[in-house]
């Protein structure tokens, strides 16, 4: 059964990209999510095993679902445009990938990341 990633990012062609190009990986892809509340609800209504996470999502961040999925022990990973000291808290144990991401660095970090739970 394939791993099941939440894909949160408010960029439509970015969410689209990401979201392609993890199915072609072999990940079962939630979402993509463009807003907090979005991806709460899916959570809620399918989990995850993994997330990707965009940091900023227009007037909000993405702190309140990293915040669950760390109640939960499931790892993330942020995508962001800004450097690591400029993210909230929460985002600075969880790895990170500037953007425009590199979607095979991408796969390469989600895989690193099952392997060491």
């Amino acid at each position: 059964m394939a791993e099941r990633v939440l894909v949160v990012e408010d960029e439509p062609l970015i969410a689209f990209d990401v979201a392609d190009h993890l199915r072609e990986a072999g990940f079962e892809v939630i979402g993509p999510a463009a807003s907090v509340s979005a991806a709460l609800k899916l959570l809620e209504s399918h989990g995850c095993d993994l997330a990707v996470l965009d940091v900023n999502l227009g007037r909000e961040t993405a702190a309140p679902i990293a915040d669950v999925l760390r109640t939960k022990s499931v790892p993330f990973i942020a995508l962001s445009g800004y450097s690591s000291d400029q993210l909230p808290e929460i985002f600075h144990r969880a790895p990170m990938l500037t953007k425009p991401v590199d979607l095979k660095k991408l796969v390469h970090v989600l895989r690193g990341c099952l392997e060491s739970r």
